[in-house]
């Protein structure tokens, strides 16, 4: 399923799912976490939207910048709820994504419907997740 690099500390492998706004500390709040500390160990299992192909996420077992590897899907006119629904079926063990719903409606039309694919993803991960954690400032509060 990943990496033979990947290193497993739990038994059953159950999703969760950290969200919050851009720039509030959930890839050190996930990894605190999961980790107690270890971040090599989490930048090393650790899929990052942005900067990594869309496809890595399905080589390890924490994704990070989600909300980034779906633009990168729409601009590769892939659909995010498939690809999300794949990447539910592979069994993560962390995703971590920024909310993108709050604010100002975009006046773009790609940007509102990058917007809504981001939310619907949302939505389809947090069903399935274990466990919801909304990150704001840095402190984490489980909404599930």
């Amino acid at each position: 399923m990943y990496s033979d690099d990947a290193v497993f500390d739990r038994m059953v492998l159950e999703m969760i799912l950290v969200i919050g706004g851009a720039s509030q500390g959930k890839d050190r709040f996930a990894c605190g976490l999961l980790m107690a500390g270890n971040e090599i160990k989490y930048e090393k299992n650790l899929a990052r939207g942005g900067r990594d192909l869309p496809d890595t996420v399905f080589q390890k077992p924490y994704v990070s910048g989600y909300q980034e590897i779906i633009r990168t899907l729409l601009e590769e006119g892939r659909d995010p709820e498939t690809f999300t629904s794949e990447l539910i079926a592979a069994d993560p063990e962390l995703v971590v994504m920024d909310e993108v719903g709050s604010g100002i409606v975009p006046i773009s039309r790609d940007e509102r419907e990058y917007r809504e694919a981001v939310g619907r993803a949302g939505q389809l991960l947090a069903a399935h997740a274990e466990q919801v954690y909304r990150v704001i400032c840095g402190i984490g509060m489980r909404i599930k």
